[in-house]
């Protein structure tokens, strides 16, 4: 199992001015975003439902919803560096 990231790191760094370095907390968005995937999951479930007696072919938008939750805790890790002559920015997820 895959948990979230905790924590943001950001770097932001220009040539001849102080860096900014930010450390936020995605811990505390937690709880939302598993209230928001609680409200989100029998509204997927009664759309897959409608489809299905419907007809249509694909339905798949409560597997949609448990996909977005795993690439959420696939993220964890994930360094992002973009260099160039005016700035430098670093974004980690741990």
């Amino acid at each position: 199992m895959n948990v979230p990231p905790a924590i943001l790191h950001l770097v932001v760094a220009r040539p001849g001015r102080r860096s900014v370095r930010l450390w936020l907390p995605l811990f505390l968005l937690w709880p939302l975003a598993l209230a928001l995937g609680v409200l989100a999951l029998p509204v997927a479930i009664v759309a897959d439902v409608v489809l299905l007696l419907l007809g249509r072919r694909y339905y798949h938008y409560t597997i949609l919803l448990a996909r977005i939750f795993a690439l959420f805790g696939e993220t964890r890790g994930m360094d992002i560096r973009i260099n160039n002559e005016n700035e430098t920015f670093n974004l980690t997820l741990y």
